[in-house]
């Protein structure tokens, strides 16, 4: 709790009539709540004097500037619990504001059972408070019906967040919207004309008149247009005259007849705003598959179906791995083309098409049962049809070329089943151990998508299997006479950021959970297919000390 010092010697020397006949310093915060007036910092000479006794309130609350005396006790700087000021117009908006940070919408933040309280379970203080900030730091700066504007990272309960919170904070920060956004509005048009005037006058297409514009005249002169408007105008006028006197002859003939002219657009034009298309609408509504509220669920009952579809992912790969058996050249789909990159080839064609789907609306409900894992809802076909699932082109093209660069070379060395295997594995392993992370600690208001914590299980098993090799990009550098790090150097490299990234820097857009079970499936798959491999050539060196010497001449090895 900080000191009510600073705060007292803010009030100190106020008019004796309106503050208890007092001159030195006052006690009373009311005091100066009754005046209106608060500063964070005061900076001022602990005498008064009795001279400004008389002058007004206002005047003497300006900000005093004053180098304290040697024998002042005032700290400089002191902070008081009045100032953190709440910002509710266009016209305060900080220079220095970032609508990704929002404002401060009261003085203490929201607690855990208030959060509670306003957004429902699966929504903790920290997410709350965020959500709030952002939301009135749009609502203050007239952006919060721009479609561009900041918008909180929660894709599928997103509209829980905004419409709650926007109800608590219009019932408890009032805030006048739409005289905000008018003046945002005008701040935009302002800046465009202006910027559209010094790029005429810089490119040559316009100056300014040397002479004065006298009152009611164009600075653009007369127009031509101006004098077919005014000509359209007075017939316009005279046709108008002669349909009210056709009229007033008629009302005399006619008078059952005379109703009320209604007019309206020539053109009948609705003009809609973005997104109100109405086949649009409908498929986005059916897409919404996903109830308002995360739905009571232990957390056995949230991770079971989609642990019984992750056993099922290791089973089948496992007996791929056994029953597979390379096809004849003649029988590839495409056989001038390496085996490695046909099958890197073929899931990066794979992962495109789901990248495509997600531009055409009828697919949009398929797609968010099965390619995005979402933890207040999980399907359980999610947890590996979200590894191919990718909805911005940075994040594909950067995955693909990740899994062409290292995938190619690993499949190199272990085979089709086996890289297969291992891709599969490790993407359903790492989406699981997201999943569990995210339900284990309650963070509902979340997803995930992406090939990445495959593309870790590829890159620790590439790494885990040549852990003896020194790692050089292109083939060429560094030179063997440079230092350099070792595959596994690398290795422990790039899980130490991932744990780096989950306890430090908590990145609300990279799951590190799902990147370190992506490493820990790979590692042990290298473990895996090398014990495999140590183990084939024990068997095939004692097949060869029991052969006998016809055996040896059939193999050619005499």
């Amino acid at each position: 709790m900080t000191s009510l010092g600073p705060s007292i010697l803010r009030i100190a020397c106020l008019d004796t009539r309106s503050l208890l006949q007092t001159c030195s310093k006052v006690d009373s915060l009311a005091a100066r709540i009754a005046q209106q007036y608060a500063r964070p910092y005061s900076i001022f000479s602990s005498q008064c004097s009795w001279k400004d006794r008389r002058t007004s309130i206002s005047s003497r609350l300006r900000p005093i500037l004053r180098i304290p005396n040697a024998n002042s006790q005032i700290r400089i700087g002191a902070r008081t619990f009045a100032s953190q000021r709440i910002i509710k117009n266009f016209t305060d908006l900080p220079k220095d504001y970032d609508p990704e940070s929002g404002l401060p919408f009261r003085t203490q933040p929201l607690s855990q059972n208030e959060a509670l309280r306003i957004f429902g379970k699966g929504v903790d203080a920290n997410t709350a408070n965020r959500a709030l900030r952002v939301l009135h730091g749009l609502r203050v700066s007239g952006t919060l019906e721009d479609p561009n504007s900041a918008q909180l990272k929660a894709p599928f309960f997103q509209d829980l967040l905004v419409n709650r919170g926007l109800s608590w904070l219009r019932k408890n920060v009032p805030v006048d919207e739409v005289q905000n956004a008018g003046l945002r509005a005008e701040q935009e048009l302002e800046a465009m004309n202006l910027e559209t005037l010094q790029d005429s006058i810089k490119i040559g297409l316009w100056r300014p008149n040397s002479r004065e514009i006298g009152e009611g005249e164009s600075p653009y002169g007369k127009s031509g247009l101006d004098k077919i408007r005014e000509d359209e105008a007075r017939m316009l006028d005279e046709k108008e005259k002669e349909l009210e006197k056709s009229r007033n002859r008629q009302a005399d003939e006619i008078r059952e007849n005379t109703g009320t002219l209604q007019t309206g657009a020539a053109s009948h034009v609705v003009l809609r705003r973005r997104g109100e298309n109405k086949r649009l609408k409908y498929f986005l509504e059916r897409a919404e598959i996903l109830p308002e509220t995360p739905p009571e669920m232990s957390i056995f009952q949230r991770l079971f179906p989609s642990g019984l579809v992750v056993l099922g992912t290791l089973i089948g790969v496992y007996v791929f791995t056994q029953v597979y058996t390379p096809p004849a050249t003649s029988a590839r789909l495409w056989p001038d083309m390496p085996p490695s990159a046909a099958t890197v080839a073929g899931i990066i064609l794979l992962n495109a098409a789901v990248f495509a789907a997600w531009r055409i609306p009828p697919l949009f409900r398929f797609l968010n049962m099965h390619f995005i894992m979402v933890p207040g809802y999980p399907f359980a076909s999610s947890v590996l049809g979200n590894v191919f699932s990718h909805q911005a082109v940075s994040h594909l093209a950067m995955n693909m070329g990740i899994l062409w660069f290292v995938g190619s070379r690993l499949h190199d060395e272990i085979g089709r089943s086996n890289f297969i295997a291992v891709y599969l594995a490790s993407g359903a392993i790492s989406s699981f151990v997201s999943l569990a992370s995210f339900v284990v600690r309650g963070s509902f208001v979340s997803s995930s998508l992406g090939a990445s914590g495959a593309l870790c299980g590829i890159i620790a098993c590439y790494l885990s299997i040549n852990s003896g090799e020194k790692i050089k990009l292109f083939g060429i550098f560094p030179p063997d006479d440079w230092p350099s790090l070792s595959a596994l150097g690398v290795l422990v490299f790039m899980v130490g950021v991932d744990v780096l990234g989950l306890y430090k820097l908590r990145s609300r857009t990279v799951d590190h959970v799902a990147h370190l079970g992506g490493y820990a499936a790979g590692i042990g798959s290298a473990q895996l297919l090398m014990y495999r491999s140590r183990r084939r050539r024990e068997i095939e060196r004692a097949r060869r000390k029991e052969m006998g010497i016809v055996d040896r001449i059939k193999e050619g090895r005499v």
